[in-house]
This record gives structure tokens, sequence and C-alpha cells, in this order.
């Protein structure tokens, strides 16, 4: 006999704090997250607290999370910027102590919980999910970020770090969002139009890949990826494995012309971008790279800008947990159980 979805979770939410992101969707995520909280109480009403707690600022989640040792999950509600701050303030307790990540969707993006198999959430009805997840050991990213002053930070990324066009592209969308009201598709390929206007350029960078001897590059896009997707569903890397230990490379080299650029921009939605005569895929566990220019170069980690002369990129194999719906979680290990078709 199959568990009743309320048992199911009995095993995998706990006590929870919720951290929500009342900008998102337009302000549409903080009336979710109060009523995630009443939804969690209502069905599991003898299982501890459901905490809620709005972000006032940038990068506050950051902090939030950081101190929730205590709990055993924390659900990000939001896109992918919140999920991006929550993992890593998650990041900063030590394993044993780290609690569970849940993503909650109310964004622009969704992509990390596309690729986690998180729907995405509108009715109380699409709240029911959580309610039948498994917890799951998956990757994430670290990049160590090191400025012009010499001054290193360690940031995390969940989904995908790029620089180039594409990150102007995904930077873009916040002036566009407010300007516009766009979401989704619509909001990335203006941006797009955009970014390949009068801005259209490469960014000359030396890149090593698994320590290799770095090589100048002059990349037109390099995006380093956990998951499939990015900028809403484009498949960036149609086959990364965010559970396999290994970054997901795809990079475009220059110089190439603005009229071949956009055919492949759009042609990436599909993932038919891969076999293209610039577009380069390749798997590593640690990336380098330093830029030429004195200018940062628009960079980004799930979508949140990153500014830095040199940036070391790798790769903590499982070590963030997070919820899992159970058909995605028993698919997911099959696949890895089963040797792959050559």
């Amino acid at each position: 006999m199959s568990k009743h979805p309320v048992q199911a979770a009995r095993s995998t939410l706990g006590r929870t704090l919720i951290i929500v992101n009342p900008a998102a969707q337009s302000g549409a995520a903080a009336e979710i997250g109060e009523r995630l909280q009443r939804f969690l109480k209502l069905y599991l009403h003898d299982q501890g607290a459901f905490d809620l707690v709005q972000t006032e600022r940038p990068r506050q989640a950051i902090a939030l999370a950081s101190r929730a040792a205590g709990y055993d999950t924390v659900l990000a509600v939001g896109g992918d910027g919140i999920a991006h701050e929550v993992a890593g303030g998650l990041m900063h307790i030590r394993p044993s102590a780290r609690p569970a990540l849940g993503i909650v969707p109310v964004g622009s993006g969704n992509d990390y919980a596309r690729t986690l198999g998180m729907p995405e959430v509108s009715r109380d009805d699409d709240m029911a999910a959580l309610l039948d997840c498994e917890r799951t050991p998956i990757d994430i990213g670290r990049l160590e970020c090191t400025g012009t002053s010499g001054a290193t930070v360690t940031e995390h990324f969940v989904q995908t770090f790029s620089y180039g066009m594409d990150a102007a592209i995904a930077l873009g969308t916040f002036g566009l969002r407010k300007q516009t009201g766009l979401a989704g598709d619509p909001l990335y390929l203006l941006s797009g139009m955009k970014a390949l206007g009068r801005g259209y350029r490469d960014f000359p960078a030396m890149v090593s890949i698994d320590g290799a001897p770095a090589e100048r590059m002059r990349t037109v896009t390099f995006a380093v990826q956990i998951g499939p997707t990015y900028g809403s569903g484009f498949k960036i890397c149609p086959k990364a494995d965010p559970a396999d230990g290994l970054l997901d490379i795809c990079y475009v080299s220059g110089p190439m012309p603005r009229s071949r650029a956009l055919p492949l921009l759009l042609s990436a939605k599909f993932g038919r971008h891969t076999h293209a005569a610039h577009t380069h895929i390749l798997r590593a566990r640690s990336v380098t790279v330093s830029f030429e220019e004195a200018e940062p170069y628009p960079a980004q980690a799930d979508g949140e800008r990153v500014e830095a002369s040199r940036i070391a990129i790798g790769i903590l194999p499982g070590a963030l947990t997070v919820l899992k719906p159970r058909a995605k979680a028993k698919q997911a290990k099959a696949d890895a159980d089963t040797p792959e078709q050559k």
C-alpha cells in the first residue's frame, strides 16, 4: 500500500523555516508564502513549527539560512535568486546539521525548480507536491571570486554560472521585468534582443579546465551548469546531471558575427545549439577563468550578479540535500543505476 502524502511528509519536512522573497512574481510570492504556511499547519499540525520570514533586502536570505541549523527543512519561496541565496546560506552550516532545501517556485525563470521536478505554484493544490517528496543529495557549485583588490570571496550556485552575452541577458531581465511586467520566455527573449544589439561583443579570457595550462579564449558566452537549463528553460547543457559530481560546460568561441549569434541563441531553447561550429560542450571538475579587461565582465550565478577579475569554479558532490518529488527521485536513482547506452 502506498503512503498517504501526509504520512510521506512526516519523514520529509520536520521543523520547517519558510523564507520568502516577497518581491518575486510582482509581489505574488508574499501571499503564496503565507498560504503555504497555513497549508502546512493545516495538514501537518502535529509536526512542530512552520516558521515564516520575508526578506527585506538582497542577500538577507543568505544570513537567514545560515542560522537555520535547528531546522530540518528550509523552504525557499520565489525564483532562482532566493534558491541561490538560501542554498548559499545553508552551506555555512556543518553537513551534519544542515537542513534540506525545498523549492516553492514563484519566479520568472524557475530553472532550479525545473531541475528538481518541482511544479510552479499558483494554487493551494500545487503545494501538495511538498507532501510527497524525499530527501535527495545533489551537487552544488562553488565560486572563489577574486576582485581587482586581490580579496577573495566564496559563493555557491545551484544551477548555473556564466559570463559573457548570456550573463548580460540574464542580468538585463531585472530592469526589463519592472518596465514591461514580462516573465518567463518573453522576458528572456526580449533581454536577448537588447543584449545582441549595440552591446554585442566577445569577452577574451584565460581559461584553465581541470588544472590544464590556461588558454586564451575569445568567448561570446561561457556557461557552467549543475542542471541542464538556464534563462527560463533554455537547454544550454541538455545532458547535465545534478548528481554526477561533474560540471557541465558550454561555451561559444569567437570571433562570431552578430548575425550568427542570434540564431544560435534561439536554437539553445531546444538544445539544438550543441553541434554548431562555434559551440563547445564538455564536462570537468574545475574551471578557472581570468578576465583580460579591468572593467567587470557581465557574470552571474543563478541570475545574481557576480563581480570579479578571476573566478575559480568547482563542484561539491552531493553536498546539498534537496526535496524532490518521489517519482523524480526514483527515476534519478534508476538512471544512475543503469549504464549509459553508447
